[in-house]
């Protein structure tokens, strides 16, 4: 008998087992993972080129700056502005540093307060420039004096008189005045005691005051609308005093009265006393003094046996 071999019919699949069929899988699935991440890493590759071309061109290339516009001055021009910080035409926006530009900008040109650059898509920058305006004049060493903002910058310096049409400010013993730097005191409690009244006073009562005087900070004078002196006292309570002390002057004093208030405090009040009383006042003083001084030379005169002419009444 012969064995026979049953073939399969045309067209049919060779059958495998379930083991070798798992295999051929298996083979497969780590190829297809091997040509995905080597597209992702060639993709990757080509978007860093690419990057890297246009970060090129950005700097090179693309982005040169047509025109720079400026807004804001008055009392410098369009090209003072720009030589300052060194700005021209042509030059790439991504290489000039926006910060740096500012911070020379206002070193340069000390009545310019605040500045902002800004990049402009595809070829423009802008500037925006606030101008300082001068705020109050500093006396200092004697008899100079010095124009300042309202943050405290020096604006002028050297001046021989101050502005009158400023606000004055005696007795800040102000050390190392220099064109556009901050205010600096051998006492740092009297600058910080004028800010703090220059706050209170834009609040309760702006554009009133004409001068302080913080000579002695115990003892601060404080002249309101160029007729009345004020004597303030010291700073505790400021807020407070300059509310009573404003409100006695607009509510209690007419317009065209002039002389000195005095603080007493929160339980006294104050007390006012006219120009013409101050000033009798004043006389009385000094004639009482020149009286003493005649009493004493006589008595004086009297005990060294010298013959002295009554003073004349």
């Amino acid at each position: 008998m012969r064995d026979v071999v049953k073939q399969p019919p045309a067209g049919s699949r060779p059958q495998t087992s379930g083991t070798n069929g798992a295999n051929g899988a298996a083979g497969v699935r780590p190829k297809r993972r091997r040509r995905k991440r080597n597209l992702s890493l060639y993709y990757l590759m080509i978007f860093l080129i690419c990057g890297f071309i246009l970060f090129l061109l950005s700097r090179t290339l693309l982005f040169r700056v047509k025109e720079y516009v400026v807004t804001g001055n008055s009392r410098y021009t369009v090209e003072q502005i720009l030589d300052a910080a060194d700005l021209k035409v042509g030059k790439n926006m991504y290489n000039i540093d926006t910060d740096k530009v500012e911070q020379k900008i206002k070193d340069e040109l000390i009545y310019i307060e605040n500045v902002t650059v800004r990049r402009k898509l595809p070829d423009k920058m802008t500037i925006t420039v606030e101008e300082a305006e001068p705020f109050a004049c500093c006396q200092y060493e004697g008899s100079r004096y010095a124009v300042i903002t309202r943050s405290g910058h020096y604006l002028e310096t050297e001046q021989a008189s101050p502005r009158a049409e400023l606000l004055q400010i005696y007795g800040l013993d102000l050390v190392n005045v220099s064109l556009g730097e901050e205010l600096e005191s051998e006492d740092p409690n009297k600058l910080t005691i004028v800010m703090q009244l220059l706050d209170a006073m834009d609040e309760i009562c702006p554009g009133k005051v004409s001068y302080i005087d913080i000579t002695d900070r115990t003892d601060i004078m404080i002249g309101y609308a160029g007729r009345i002196d004020i004597e303030f006292g010291s700073s505790l309570d400021y807020e407070y005093k300059l509310r009573y002390v404003s409100a006695i002057i607009e509510n209690n004093l007419s317009d065209d009265e002039t002389g000195r208030l005095i603080y007493h405090s929160a339980a006294a009040g104050v007390s006012f006393i006219t120009n013409e009383d101050l000033q009798q006042m004043q006389e009385d003083l000094a004639q009482r003094e020149e009286q003493q001084a005649n009493q004493q030379q006589s008595q004086e005169s009297t005990e060294t046996g010298q013959d002295v002419e009554e003073p004349d009444e």
